[in-house]
């Protein structure tokens, strides 16, 4: 009897709902839900935790989209699990490690600003890439990179979770959580039904 060879499912709608996740616990922090300023570090140390958590399962389900030959899904995943979740979560960390020391806390999210606005850039550079996949994927990956560049904006001012740029922010990382909860649901749907009942939209460009 021979054996059969099994393929792997992709792995999309699992990050997906990772991130989604994840991105309403960021809008309530950078919004000011859960406290603003000094006030909402309690809640960023549980956020570090639920970041790190979602990193390592967004980073396995990139890896398994890039066997499949999913360059675009697999690529934006590890870059999200690495830079934006774990870094993303041991930057909050280090932040909080260094609080007695105001000054230290400044210098340091000073300097992941400018990390969260290379994130930004790249995130725009996906862009011309997504706009072959759906118009929705387009405009959505476009407000995330808008809300990350606010963030870093916001990072290099000084301004805590629930001030100035931040608040604008998490509203925006609030509506890609909400995007990524729906695009997630369509890719299960569909593929439970066995045909596309769902949609996200056509390409922008061929």
């Amino acid at each position: 009897m021979s054996e059969g060879k099994t393929s792997w499912a992709m792995a999309t709608p699992a990050a997906l709902y990772m991130i989604g996740a994840s991105c309403f616990g960021l809008f309530a922090l950078l919004s000011g839900q859960v406290g603003v300023g000094l006030d909402a570090v309690p809640a960023l140390s549980v956020m570090t935790s639920w970041l790190l958590a979602a990193a390592v399962g967004i980073f396995i389900c990139g890896i398994i989209d890039l066997a499949r030959g999913d360059i675009l899904l697999g690529t934006i995943f590890v870059v999200f699990a690495a830079l934006i979740f774990l870094g993303g979560g041991w930057s909050f960390q280090a932040a909080l490690a260094l609080a007695p020391d105001l000054g230290a806390v400044g210098a340091g999210l000073g300097l992941s600003a400018f990390i969260w606005l290379a994130i930004g850039i790249i995130l725009l550079l996906f862009l011309p890439s997504v706009a072959k996949v759906s118009w929705s994927l387009f405009l959505f990956v476009l407000v995330l990179a808008v809300a990350v560049i606010l963030l870093a904006l916001g990072l290099m001012g000084g301004s805590l979770p629930g001030q100035g740029m931040h608040v604008i922010a998490g509203w925006l990382i609030g509506l890609f959580g909400l995007y990524t909860l729906y695009v997630g649901t369509v890719f299960v749907f569909n593929t439970v039904a066995g045909a596309p009942k769902l949609g996200i939209g056509k390409p922008l460009s061929k």
